[in-house]
């Protein structure tokens, strides 16, 4: 099995040299996408670990643990009180052991999971008074945390509100204003376009139609991928039009 998986890293390896996708290479080697990127990530084969055996250590684990939870880091007072309860090991096994633990992170509780960017993004520049009180907190703390990201999420939710009130009088004061923060990159694009922002809080028109039809037909694209051309892809927009 294991000369089988090599083989097949190896021509993955060749196969992603010659420019294919990983999609195409794990069609062509019946491998799954994930072990096609694993492969092409490590650059070379990459045998399985074999599981780790028994140790000596095993039966005295809930007292080592215990005494390491209660701050005890040192692997030569554990060695020593871990022979006191009849331990038999050598001190080598213990500082081992405690070298692994030092590089274990603390595990999180569920309720301590950190949300994902795209989820914070939306914390921050939604209404505070729309957030559950368990997600206002939350970005209440990372804005005391971090008060240049209050500052870039509070000027956010100012240019929102420009946009739903349809007054294009303090797009100035707000350009002005933003720009000495770190949303200044996002203000000199704004500024070589403004005529269009100010046309966008005016005008009730938006380029959502527009949008969708590129999404209609992208989708349209990908579903007939590597199976047809131009002529095909042309009549099948049409004929969902």
């Amino acid at each position: 099995m294991s000369s089988r998986r090599r083989d097949r890293c190896e021509a993955a390896l060749c196969l992603h040299g010659e420019g294919l996708p990983t999609k195409e290479i794990a069609r062509r080697l019946g491998a799954s996408r994930n072990a096609v990127r694993r492969w092409v990530r490590a650059g070379r084969f990459m045998p399985y670990r074999s599981a780790p055996g028994s140790s000596l250590l095993d039966r005295h684990l809930p007292f080592v643990e215990a005494r390491w939870r209660e701050g005890q880091h040192s692997a030569t007072v554990l060695h020593r009180a871990l022979h006191a309860q009849g331990f038999i090991g050598s001190y080598d096994i213990v500082r081992r052991w405690a070298s692994r633990r030092r590089q274990d992170a603390p595990a999180r509780s569920p309720s301590a999971r950190v949300p994902s960017t795209r989820r914070i993004t939306r914390w921050l520049t939604a209404d505070p008074a729309a957030l559950s009180r368990e997600d206002r907190a939350f970005t209440e703390a990372l804005c005391s945390a971090a008060p240049k990201l209050k500052q870039a999420a509070e000027d956010i939710r100012a240019f929102a509100d420009l946009l739903r009130q349809n007054d294009p009088t303090g797009l100035t004061p707000w350009l002005e204003a933003a720009a000495a923060t770190d949303l200044g990159g996002f203000v000199t694009g704004l500024r070589q376009d403004e005529p269009a922002v100010r046309a966008a809080i005016v005008e009730p028109w938006s380029n959502g139609p527009v949008e969708g039809q590129v999404n209609r037909l992208k989708l349209i694209k990908r579903s007939m991928y590597g199976r047809a051309g131009f002529d095909l892809l042309r009549q099948r927009v049409l004929h969902a039009a």
